[in-house]
């Protein structure tokens, strides 16, 4: 879209934040009260150790190439029949939602179970960092001349990141565990 009409590029650019920003706010507010209430139900050494299970299971996930996500995307007409600023308002609610696009690794799901766990207050600050990171990253993807990767060298690319993200997800889940047994 950048390509061939940049004002249409700019204004998708820009709603996919602006969708972005509203997702991330309407996702905070549960994570907040259900991390609240957690808090109060589950000690602290409980809690850290759900994190640790979770970590575990999330970095082992990644190592097996096999990351928690759902099979969809944003149904390709709407790039036909929506202005660039709609779409972009479309696919940041989409991608700030979170549960409702694909992952290449598991690193935001390991966030968002430490903000639900560990500490809920976060929840709006966090969410809305990951969803303007996740917007920015996707902006600057879209200008990059890797934008257009052959299939082949793109699935090398994510099968590299997974394992990257399993090993630091395994290494958060030992310290998680060294603290609780601590603890």
């Amino acid at each position: 879209m950048l390509r061939r009409n940049p004002f249409e590029g700019v204004r998708f650019l820009v709603g996919l934040a602006v969708g972005g920003v509203i997702a991330g706010v309407l996702l905070a507010i549960p994570v907040f009260l259900v991390g609240m209430l957690l808090q109060q139900v589950l000690p602290e050494p409980l809690r850290l150790a759900l994190l640790a299970a979770v970590a575990v299971w999330l970095g082992v996930a990644d190592l097996r190439d096999r990351t928690p996500h759902i099979w969809r995307q944003v149904p390709q007409r709407l790039v036909r029949t929506l202005p660039g600023g709609t779409l972009g308002v479309v696919w940041g609610i989409d991608l700030g939602l979170l549960f409702t696009t694909q992952k290449t690794v598991s690193l935001i799901w390991l966030a968002l179970a430490a903000v639900l766990l560990v500490d809920p207050a976060s929840a709006p600050l966090l969410l809305l960092c990951v969803v303007l990171v996740a917007s920015l990253l996707v902006s600057l993807w879209s200008m990059s001349k890797h934008a257009d990767l052959p299939e082949r060298r793109s699935r090398k690319w994510v099968v590299r990141a997974r394992r990257a993200s399993g090993v630091t997800i395994l290494a958060v889940a030992l310290s998680l565990v060294v603290a609780v047994v601590q603890a």
